[in-house]
Protein backbone atom coordinates (compact mmCIF):
# COMPACT_ATOMS: atom_id res chain seq x y z
CA UNK A 1 0.00 0.00 0.00
CA UNK A 2 1.48 3.33 -1.09
CA UNK A 3 1.12 6.20 1.37
CA UNK A 4 0.18 9.76 0.52
CA UNK A 5 2.68 12.57 1.30
CA UNK A 6 0.68 13.53 4.39
CA UNK A 7 0.60 9.92 5.63
CA UNK A 8 4.34 9.56 5.04
CA UNK A 9 5.10 12.71 7.03
CA UNK A 10 2.87 11.60 9.91
CA UNK A 11 4.47 8.15 9.98
CA UNK A 12 7.99 9.57 9.72
CA UNK A 13 7.35 11.89 12.66
CA UNK A 14 5.95 8.98 14.69
CA UNK A 15 8.99 6.79 14.02
CA UNK A 16 11.69 9.44 14.43
CA UNK A 17 10.69 10.75 17.86
CA UNK A 18 12.42 9.53 21.01
CA UNK A 19 9.42 7.39 22.02
CA UNK A 20 8.44 5.86 18.69
CA UNK A 21 4.89 4.89 17.77
CA UNK A 22 4.74 2.13 15.17
CA UNK A 23 1.53 1.57 13.15
CA UNK A 24 1.05 -1.92 14.60
CA UNK A 25 2.06 -0.90 18.16
CA UNK A 26 5.23 -2.99 18.17
CA UNK A 27 8.30 -1.97 20.13
CA UNK A 28 11.56 -1.07 18.38
CA UNK A 29 13.02 -4.59 18.53
CA UNK A 30 9.81 -6.60 18.13
CA UNK A 31 9.15 -8.79 15.09
CA UNK A 32 5.77 -9.10 13.45
CA UNK A 33 3.74 -12.11 14.65
CA UNK A 34 4.86 -15.18 12.74
CA UNK A 35 3.34 -18.60 12.14
CA UNK A 36 5.31 -21.56 10.86
CA UNK A 37 5.22 -25.30 10.37
CA UNK A 38 8.07 -27.65 9.50
CA UNK A 39 8.66 -31.05 7.87
CA UNK A 40 5.36 -31.03 5.98
CA UNK A 41 6.62 -31.90 2.47
CA UNK A 42 7.06 -35.69 2.24
CA UNK A 43 9.30 -35.50 -0.84
CA UNK A 44 11.85 -33.17 0.77
CA UNK A 45 14.69 -33.77 3.21
CA UNK A 46 13.65 -30.62 5.02
CA UNK A 47 10.85 -28.09 4.62
CA UNK A 48 9.24 -25.11 6.30
CA UNK A 49 6.25 -22.86 5.69
CA UNK A 50 6.32 -19.45 7.30
CA UNK A 51 3.75 -16.63 7.38
CA UNK A 52 3.75 -13.11 8.76
CA UNK A 53 0.78 -11.22 10.15
CA UNK A 54 0.56 -9.04 7.01
CA UNK A 55 -0.06 -12.09 4.81
CA UNK A 56 3.51 -12.55 3.57
CA UNK A 57 4.18 -16.25 3.12
CA UNK A 58 6.93 -18.45 1.76
CA UNK A 59 7.67 -22.17 1.47
CA UNK A 60 11.18 -23.59 1.76
CA UNK A 61 12.04 -27.05 0.44
CA UNK A 62 15.46 -28.70 0.74
CA UNK A 63 16.49 -31.77 -1.23
CA UNK A 64 19.82 -33.55 -1.12
CA UNK A 65 21.85 -35.27 -3.81
CA UNK A 66 25.05 -37.31 -3.60
CA UNK A 67 27.83 -35.76 -5.69
CA UNK A 68 31.55 -36.30 -6.19
CA UNK A 69 34.02 -33.59 -5.22
CA UNK A 70 37.73 -32.86 -5.41
CA UNK A 71 39.55 -33.22 -2.09
CA UNK A 72 41.93 -30.43 -3.03
CA UNK A 73 39.23 -27.80 -3.40
CA UNK A 74 36.44 -26.50 -1.20
CA UNK A 75 33.28 -28.07 -2.59
CA UNK A 76 30.19 -26.01 -3.32
CA UNK A 77 27.62 -28.06 -1.44
CA UNK A 78 24.73 -25.57 -1.29
CA UNK A 79 22.54 -24.22 -4.06
CA UNK A 80 19.73 -21.70 -3.63
CA UNK A 81 16.81 -20.85 -5.89
CA UNK A 82 14.04 -18.29 -5.32
CA UNK A 83 10.74 -17.97 -7.13
CA UNK A 84 8.63 -14.83 -6.62
CA UNK A 85 5.45 -14.26 -8.58
CA UNK A 86 5.80 -11.23 -10.84
CA UNK A 87 9.60 -11.33 -11.09
CA UNK A 88 11.80 -12.97 -13.70
CA UNK A 89 14.32 -15.48 -12.40
CA UNK A 90 17.15 -13.42 -13.91
CA UNK A 91 15.92 -10.05 -12.61
CA UNK A 92 18.23 -7.96 -10.44
CA UNK A 93 15.81 -8.25 -7.53
CA UNK A 94 15.85 -12.08 -7.51
CA UNK A 95 19.55 -12.27 -8.28
CA UNK A 96 20.42 -10.00 -5.36
CA UNK A 97 18.31 -12.00 -2.90
CA UNK A 98 19.84 -15.29 -4.06
CA UNK A 99 23.38 -13.91 -3.86
CA UNK A 100 22.96 -12.64 -0.31
CA UNK A 101 21.43 -15.89 0.98
CA UNK A 102 23.85 -18.14 -0.86
CA UNK A 103 26.87 -16.12 0.21
CA UNK A 104 25.75 -16.18 3.86
CA UNK A 105 25.26 -19.96 3.86
CA UNK A 106 28.37 -20.86 1.91
CA UNK A 107 30.59 -18.75 4.15
CA UNK A 108 29.06 -19.90 7.47
CA UNK A 109 27.79 -23.44 6.95
CA UNK A 110 29.70 -26.45 8.40
CA UNK A 111 30.11 -28.26 5.07
CA UNK A 112 32.02 -31.08 6.76
CA UNK A 113 28.65 -32.34 8.02
CA UNK A 114 27.67 -33.00 4.41
CA UNK A 115 30.79 -34.97 3.46
CA UNK A 116 30.27 -38.73 3.27
CA UNK A 117 33.68 -40.00 2.17
CA UNK A 118 36.83 -38.55 0.66
CA UNK A 119 35.09 -38.56 -2.73
CA UNK A 120 31.37 -38.17 -2.08
CA UNK A 121 29.21 -35.64 -0.27
CA UNK A 122 25.63 -34.47 -0.02
CA UNK A 123 24.73 -31.33 -1.93
CA UNK A 124 21.72 -29.37 -0.67
CA UNK A 125 19.33 -27.76 -3.13
CA UNK A 126 17.26 -25.12 -1.34
CA UNK A 127 14.15 -23.94 -3.17
CA UNK A 128 12.11 -20.98 -1.93
CA UNK A 129 8.69 -20.04 -3.25
CA UNK A 130 7.35 -16.67 -2.15
CA UNK A 131 3.58 -17.06 -2.26
CA UNK A 132 2.91 -13.46 -1.25
CA UNK A 133 4.88 -10.58 0.18
CA UNK A 134 4.53 -6.87 0.81
CA UNK A 135 7.73 -5.85 2.62
CA UNK A 136 11.32 -6.76 1.74
CA UNK A 137 11.29 -10.60 1.90
CA UNK A 138 14.92 -11.39 2.80
CA UNK A 139 14.23 -11.76 6.52
CA UNK A 140 11.20 -13.98 5.85
CA UNK A 141 13.24 -16.26 3.58
CA UNK A 142 16.12 -16.38 6.04
CA UNK A 143 13.96 -17.47 8.99
CA UNK A 144 12.20 -20.06 6.83
CA UNK A 145 15.56 -21.43 5.68
CA UNK A 146 16.70 -21.64 9.30
CA UNK A 147 13.69 -23.80 10.21
CA UNK A 148 14.10 -26.03 7.16
CA UNK A 149 17.81 -26.60 7.80
CA UNK A 150 17.27 -27.34 11.49
CA UNK A 151 14.71 -30.04 10.66
CA UNK A 152 16.61 -31.38 7.63
CA UNK A 153 17.21 -35.14 7.70
CA UNK A 154 19.80 -37.05 5.68
CA UNK A 155 19.83 -40.84 5.13
CA UNK A 156 22.22 -42.89 7.24
CA UNK A 157 25.41 -44.05 5.49
CA UNK A 158 25.94 -47.78 6.06
CA UNK A 159 28.88 -48.38 3.70
CA UNK A 160 32.51 -47.68 4.59
CA UNK A 161 33.23 -43.97 4.82
CA UNK A 162 36.92 -44.53 4.04
CA UNK A 163 37.27 -44.94 0.28
CA UNK A 164 40.77 -43.54 -0.19
CA UNK A 165 42.14 -46.91 -1.35
CA UNK A 166 39.11 -48.72 -2.74
CA UNK A 167 36.49 -46.80 -4.72
CA UNK A 168 33.06 -47.59 -3.33
CA UNK A 169 29.72 -45.99 -4.01
CA UNK A 170 27.92 -44.80 -0.85
CA UNK A 171 25.16 -47.08 0.40
CA UNK A 172 22.39 -45.85 2.67
CA UNK A 173 19.89 -47.37 5.06
CA UNK A 174 16.46 -48.01 3.55
CA UNK A 175 14.78 -47.19 6.86
CA UNK A 176 13.94 -43.48 6.98
CA UNK A 177 13.64 -43.71 10.75
CA UNK A 178 17.44 -44.02 10.76
CA UNK A 179 17.84 -40.68 8.97
CA UNK A 180 19.69 -38.09 11.01
CA UNK A 181 19.46 -34.35 11.44
CA UNK A 182 22.58 -32.24 11.04
CA UNK A 183 22.70 -31.84 14.82
CA UNK A 184 22.72 -35.64 15.22
CA UNK A 185 25.51 -35.90 12.63
CA UNK A 186 27.44 -33.28 14.58
CA UNK A 187 26.93 -35.23 17.81
CA UNK A 188 28.19 -38.42 16.15
CA UNK A 189 31.45 -36.65 15.35
CA UNK A 190 32.20 -36.31 19.08
CA UNK A 191 31.14 -32.67 19.03
CA UNK A 192 28.35 -32.91 21.60
CA UNK A 193 29.34 -29.55 23.04
CA UNK A 194 28.51 -27.82 19.76
CA UNK A 195 25.13 -26.88 18.35
CA UNK A 196 24.10 -26.61 14.73
CA UNK A 197 22.50 -23.23 14.15
CA UNK A 198 22.32 -21.88 10.59
CA UNK A 199 23.03 -18.17 10.05
CA UNK A 200 20.14 -15.74 9.64
CA UNK A 201 19.54 -12.23 8.35
CA UNK A 202 18.01 -9.52 10.53
CA UNK A 203 16.29 -6.63 8.74
CA UNK A 204 16.58 -3.25 10.49
CA UNK A 205 15.11 0.10 9.43
CA UNK A 206 16.78 3.44 10.21
CA UNK A 207 14.64 6.51 10.98
CA UNK A 208 16.45 9.46 12.51
CA UNK A 209 18.35 8.09 15.49
CA UNK A 210 16.02 5.12 15.87
CA UNK A 211 16.46 1.53 14.72
CA UNK A 212 13.40 -0.66 14.15
CA UNK A 213 13.45 -4.40 13.63
CA UNK A 214 11.49 -6.04 10.81
CA UNK A 215 9.93 -2.89 9.25
CA UNK A 216 6.51 -3.26 7.65
CA UNK A 217 5.72 -2.15 4.10
CA UNK A 218 4.34 1.17 5.39
CA UNK A 219 7.44 1.81 7.48
CA UNK A 220 9.75 0.97 4.57
CA UNK A 221 8.39 3.99 2.66
CA UNK A 222 9.70 6.48 5.23
CA UNK A 223 12.99 4.85 6.26
CA UNK A 224 16.18 6.84 5.90
CA UNK A 225 18.19 3.67 5.37
CA UNK A 226 17.92 -0.08 5.75
CA UNK A 227 20.38 -2.53 7.31
CA UNK A 228 20.77 -6.24 6.60
CA UNK A 229 22.67 -7.74 9.54
CA UNK A 230 24.05 -11.28 9.55
CA UNK A 231 23.85 -13.28 12.79
CA UNK A 232 25.57 -16.63 13.39
CA UNK A 233 26.96 -18.63 16.29
CA UNK A 234 25.65 -16.20 18.89
CA UNK A 235 27.08 -13.01 17.41
CA UNK A 236 26.85 -10.57 14.53
CA UNK A 237 29.10 -11.45 11.62
CA UNK A 238 29.90 -10.05 8.20
CA UNK A 239 28.45 -9.18 5.80
CA UNK A 240 26.44 -6.19 7.01
CA UNK A 241 24.76 -4.40 4.12
CA UNK A 242 22.61 -1.32 3.76
CA UNK A 243 19.93 -0.83 1.12
CA UNK A 244 16.62 0.83 0.32
CA UNK A 245 13.84 -1.63 1.17
CA UNK A 246 11.05 0.43 -0.45
CA UNK A 247 11.39 -0.99 -3.97
CA UNK A 248 7.78 -0.20 -4.93
CA UNK A 249 7.78 3.48 -4.00
CA UNK A 250 10.01 6.51 -4.29
CA UNK A 251 11.48 6.90 -0.83
CA UNK A 252 12.59 10.53 -0.79
CA UNK A 253 13.86 10.20 2.80
CA UNK A 254 16.67 7.80 1.88
CA UNK A 255 20.09 9.12 2.91
CA UNK A 256 23.54 8.04 4.08
CA UNK A 257 24.14 5.88 7.14
CA UNK A 258 25.53 7.26 10.39
CA UNK A 259 28.39 5.02 11.59
CA UNK A 260 27.18 5.37 15.19
CA UNK A 261 23.88 3.77 14.20
CA UNK A 262 25.80 0.90 12.61
CA UNK A 263 27.56 0.24 15.91
CA UNK A 264 24.23 0.51 17.73
CA UNK A 265 22.61 -2.00 15.35
CA UNK A 266 25.35 -4.55 16.05
CA UNK A 267 24.85 -4.15 19.82
CA UNK A 268 21.07 -4.53 19.48
CA UNK A 269 21.37 -7.67 17.34
CA UNK A 270 23.82 -9.26 19.78
CA UNK A 271 21.30 -8.53 22.55
CA UNK A 272 17.99 -9.53 20.92
CA UNK A 273 18.86 -12.09 18.22
CA UNK A 274 19.45 -14.93 20.70
CA UNK A 275 15.79 -14.55 21.70
CA UNK A 276 14.76 -14.91 18.06
CA UNK A 277 16.87 -18.07 17.70
CA UNK A 278 15.42 -19.45 20.93
CA UNK A 279 11.86 -18.83 19.73
CA UNK A 280 12.55 -20.66 16.45
CA UNK A 281 14.20 -23.58 18.24
CA UNK A 282 11.27 -23.80 20.67
CA UNK A 283 8.90 -24.08 17.73
CA UNK A 284 10.89 -27.00 16.34
CA UNK A 285 11.01 -28.77 19.68
CA UNK A 286 7.22 -28.80 20.06
CA UNK A 287 5.93 -32.31 19.57
CA UNK A 288 2.54 -31.68 17.98
CA UNK A 289 2.24 -31.32 14.20
CA UNK A 290 -0.20 -28.45 14.34
CA UNK A 291 0.75 -25.06 12.97
CA UNK A 292 2.61 -23.09 15.58
CA UNK A 293 3.34 -19.43 16.13
CA UNK A 294 6.32 -17.58 17.56
CA UNK A 295 7.17 -14.01 18.62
Amino acid sequence: MLLSPAEKQYLYDSLSQSQIIRPDSRSNQQHRPLEATTSFLPGSNGSARIRLSDGSECIISIKSKVITYDQNTTPNLIDFDIDIIGYRDDSNYITNLKFQLLNLLQQNFPVDLLKLTSRYAFKLFIDCVIISHTSYPLGLISLGTYLALKTLKLPLLISNNDDTEVAELPTFSDDWDNARTLQEILDSQNSSDKFFQPPIFIIIGVVGNNLIFDPSVEEEQVLENGLIVSFYDGKVITPINNTNFAINSNNSNFKGLNKNLLIKSIALCNKFCPSIIKALDTLIEQEDDAERSVF
